[in-house]
């Protein structure tokens, strides 16, 4: 579907729209040209008329704005369990009893210190005698807690001559977690190993046959401990200690922007796998500032959700850094074992972008500086194209028409096999 642009204007003069001060220019060159030259009936009529018209909306919209202002009472309800990136979130309005005047309506509208929180609003006429429930729709474009500061309040005329615009100050609290992911095909990679005395298996036990337990008929002769039956006649076998599995931590870095949400489910699917096999996770990623890596799966969820807003505003600047305190901290948990190979989980078309591209690139070689094999679990760009040059017809129709279908940009496919390149001639794991 394509969607024209919407022209925005200036917002008017005080409680007067911009179409009132068309209108009152027009009234300005009715008196001062037909009416004052040439005492045109029709045009003073004209002119006295739609001056009226303006003076009685306004008084309207300004009285009843300033009593509505004092008297309505407001709260905004936001969900309670988790929302999804993809899916809308209901956003619950309450609003005490309301009369609105016929030929006026009032708009209700979200304040966010978010610029990206999706502009929605609610429209209120006629009267409610009961408390009224209104629900809003937001598609949120990504993860993040997005905070709700306010609710902005517009009362207007069908006409569009006057308006009276007042905020509230309320606080509420959106929390949105990447989309879910149920399947990876990723290889399980440990990142370190451990000794084998460190990790019990209890189920399968093929150790040296020296736990006792009871005799029983299933164990066989040979098993028997003779001498014990000789000294207390009790009939003891011995059974094989619990085995060990030399597994170790599972490391991971996610570089994830706010539109790399799609890179956040892969890299919790991929917890979740390893959680399921009994394995240990430590996950760090971009933008953590200091946040401690998470061991578990609702830290993991919970770490990429509060580390959105820092990832935008550093812009890759800092995951050096992130993957440092990671490697810090695992260091010192795993008892100075050093950590020898690092997940690292990042969108394809993040690759192709020279300036990015560079960052991550930089950021594997830093590590192999430090003896650290960089495994890169990359989401495939959705699409690719052979050159960044458009045809120029199509270059013009974008200036005024807005392709709604488009909702990624395409990737320049030499970038993106660049990168590939440079890591398949350094040697680096790449898992698409």
């Amino acid at each position: 579907m394509n969607v024209f642009y919407r022209l925005y204007y200036h917002p008017g003069l005080g409680p007067l729209t911009t179409r009132s001060v068309v209108i009152m220019l027009f009234i300005l060159y009715l008196l001062l040209g037909p009416v004052s030259s040439s005492t045109d009936i029709i045009a003073a009529a004209l002119a006295y008329g739609l001056l009226a018209l303006i003076g009685i909306f306004t008084t309207i919209i300004v009285a009843q704005g300033a009593l509505l202002q004092r008297s309505l009472a407001l709260e905004v309800v936001a969900p309670s369990g988790e929302s999804y990136v993809g899916s809308p979130v209901r956003v619950a309005i309450i609003i005490s009893p309301t009369w609105v005047l016929p030929l006026t309506y009032l708009d209700i509208s979200l304040k966010s210190p978010h610029a990206d929180l999706p502009r929605s609003t609610i429209r209120v006429t006629g009267t409610g005698r009961s408390e009224r429930r209104l629900v809003l729709e937001l598609p949120m474009p990504h993860r993040g807690n997005w905070d709700i500061s306010g609710v902005q309040l517009e009362l207007r005329d069908v006409a569009g001559l006057s308006r009276f615009i007042w905020q509230e100050e309320l606080s509420a609290s959106i929390i949105v977690t990447p989309p879910v992911m149920h399947e990876t095909n990723l290889p399980l990679v440990s990142s370190t190993q451990r000794p084998g005395d460190m990790v019990t298996d209890m189920l399968n036990r093929q150790g040296d046959p020296f736990d006792i337990k009871a005799y029983h008929p299933s164990d066989g002769i040979k098993k028997i401990i003779w001498k014990t039956f000789a000294k207390r006649g009790e009939l003891l076998s011995r059974h094989p200690e619990a085995s060990m599995t030399p597994e170790g931590f599972v490391v991971m870095l996610v570089l994830a922007r706010p539109e790399d949400d799609q890179v956040c489910a892969r890299a919790l699917a991929y917890a979740i796998s390893l959680t399921e096999l009994k394995l240990d996770i430590v996950m760090s990623c971009e933008g953590a500032r200091g946040r401690t890596p998470a061991s578990d799966i609702a830290r993991c969820k919970e770490l990429l959700i509060d580390s959105v807003w820092d990832a935008k505003a550093l812009n890759g600047s800092s995951i050096q850094l992130d993957a440092t305190e990671l490697l810090d901290l695992c260091c010192n948990q795993m008892l100075g074992i050093r950590v020898r190979k690092l997940l690292i989980f990042c969108s394809g078309a993040r690759t192709a972008d020279p300036l990015a591209g560079a960052q991550i690139l930089q950021l594997a070689t830093w590590l192999s500086t430090q003896g650290i094999e960089p495994i890169f679990c990359l989401t495939p760009p959705s699409t690719l194209i052979n050159t960044t040059q458009l045809p120029i017809m199509q270059r013009l129709g974008t200036l005024f028409v807005a392709d709604e279908t488009t909702k990624t940009a395409p990737v320049v496919a030499t970038n993106y096999q660049r990168f590939l390149a440079d890591c398949l001639s350094r040697q680096w794991e790449v898992h698409l």
